[in-house]
C-alpha cells in the first residue's frame, strides 16, 4: 500500500477511488444537511448591528455543527475506501455510513479538543484587545499587544491548518479505531508533514481543475440556453430563491450568464408568469443539487487523499479487521468444541483399574497352588 502514496501512483488511485457515485452521493447529503445548518444559523443570528458578537456567535457554532456533519461523511467514505484498498467486497453506503455512526463519539470529540483550543485563544486575543479599551492606562499597556497577539495569531492559523487536514486524515484514523486520534492525527502530521503536504497539492489541484471542468461544463451549456432561449434565460434565472445560491460557484454562475447576455430584465409581462416561478425555483433546485455533487465530489477527493496518505505513509490499513474480529474467533473456537474427541485417553486409566482386581484374583490362586505341594 505504500506505491499508493507515491507521485502519479497516487493521483492515479485517488482518480479511481473517488469517482464512485456511492461515495460522492452519500458526501453529497451529508454536506447537504450541513448546507441547511448553515442556512438555519445565519436566520437565527439577530440582525440588529448591538448583537453582532452574539451573531458571531450563534454562526460559529452551525459551522461547528457543520463541519462535524461533514467529517461524519467523510468517515463513512474512508470506510469505503479501505475495502477498495483491501481488495474487499465494496461497502455499501448504508453499511459504511452505519459504521460511521458508530465511531460517531471518537467523530465529536476529537475535533472538539481543537475547536476548544481555537476558541481559548480567541478569548485570549479578545481579553489583550478589551485591556486597549480602558483609557490611558489600558492604550499604554494595549502597544506591547504584538508581542502576544502577534504569537496568537500563528497558533491560530495552525490550529485552523490542523482542523483543515484533520477533515482529510482523522476519518480514517477514527474508522481504524485508533486510541487518541487527535494525538495520533498531530504525531501523523508531525513525523510526514512533507510528504503529507505534497499529497494535500496534488489533491488540491486534481479538485481544482475537476471543479474547473465541471464548472465550465455549466457555462458552455448556459451559453447555449441564452443563445436559444434570449432573455427567458434571465427571467428564470432571476426567479431562483436566493437560498439556493448560497452554493460557492453557484451565483457565479448566474452573474457570469446576466453579463453575457447583458441585464434587461424590466417589467416584461413575460418575467412575472407563475410559470416562469415555478420554472425558476425547479431551476435553481436541480442545478443546486447538480453544484453541491460538485462539492461532494471535492470532499471525496480530499478524504480519499487523506485515506491514501495515511495508509501508504505509515502502512497501518488493518486496524479496522483487529477490531472486528469476528470470522476469526468463531475459528479460534472451533478447536475448543472439539476437546470431547479427546474423551479415548481418558478411558485408559479405567482399563487400568479393571486390571488390578484381576491381579488381585491371582494371589489367591498362587495360594492354593502351596496344599498341593
Amino acid at each position: 500500500m505504500a506505491k499508493d502514496a507515491e507521485g502519479s501512483v497516487l493521483t492515479r488511485r485517488l482518480l479511481e477511488l473517488t469517482w464512485k457515485p456511492g461515495k460522492i452521493a452519500l458526501q453529497t447529503g451529508m454536506l447537504i444537511i450541513a448546507y441547511f445548518v448553515l442556512l438555519v444559523a445565519g436566520w437565527i443570528a439577530p440582525a440588529s448591528p448591538g448583537a453582532g458578537w452574539f451573531a458571531s456567535v450563534i454562526i460559529f457554532i452551525g459551522r461547528v455543527i457543520a463541519y462535524f456533519i461533514i467529517l461524519l461523511g467523510m468517515t463513512a467514505v474512508a470506510k469505503m475506501t479501505l475495502a477498495d484498498l483491501k481488495g474487499a467486497d465494496p461497502v455499501p453506503a448504508k453499511a459504511a455510513f452505519s459504521a460511521a455512526l458508530g465511531k460517531i463519539k471518537d467523530v465529536v470529540a476529537s475535533p472538539i479538543k481543537i475547536f476548544a483550543l481555537f476558541a481559548g485563544l480567541v478569548v485570549f486575543h479578545v481579553i489583550i484587545d478589551l485591556i486597549g479599551k480602558i483609557p490611558y492606562v489600558g492604550e499604554l499597556a494595549w502597544m506591547f499587544s504584538p508581542v502576544f497577539t502577534f504569537p496568537l495569531g500563528i497558533a491560530m492559523a495552525a490550529t485552523i491548518l490542523v482542523l483543515v487536514f484533520g477533515a482529510m486524515i482523522l476519518p480514517t484514523i477514527i474508522i481504524l479505531g485508533k486510541e487518541g486520534p487527535v494525538s495520533e492525527l498531530i504525531d501523523f502530521l508531525r513525523r510526514h508533514t512533507i510528504k503529507f503536504a505534497g499529497h494535500f497539492l496534488i489533491a488540491l489541484v486534481a479538485a481544482v481543475i475537476t471543479l474547473i471542468v465541471l464548472v465550465w461544463a455549466i457555462g458552455l451549456s448556459n451559453a447555449v440556453s441564452g443563445e436559444i432561449m434570449g432573455d427567458k434565460l434571465i427571467y428564470i434565472q432571476n426567479r431562483v430563491p436566493q437560498w439556493l445560491q448560497q452554493t460557492p460557484g453557484q451565483a457565479l454562475t448566474y452573474t457570469v450568464t446576466v453579463l453575457q447576455r447583458g441585464y434587461r430584465f424590466v417589467d416584461d409581462p413575460r418575467a412575472s408568469r407563475w410559470t416562469i416561478y415555478v420554472a425558476g425555483f425547479v431551476y435553481g433546485v436541480i442545478m443546486w443539487l447538480i453544484h453541491m455533487s460538485f462539492w461532494g465530489f471535492v470532499t471525496v477527493n480530499f478524504s480519499v487523499a487523506g485515506t491514501l496518505s495515511y495508509v501508504g505513509l505509515t502502512g497501518d490499513g488493518g486496524g479496522e479487521e483487529k477490531a472486528e474480529p469476528v470470522p476469526e474467533k468463531e475459528e479460534k473456537k472451533a478447536p475448543a468444541a472439539e476437546k470431547p474427541k479427546k474423551a479415548p485417553p481418558k478411558k485408559e486409566p479405567a482399563a487400568k483399574k479393571e486390571e488390578k482386581p484381576a491381579r488381585k484374583e491371582d494371589k489367591p490362586e498362587k495360594k492354593e497352588d502351596k496344599p498341593e505341594k
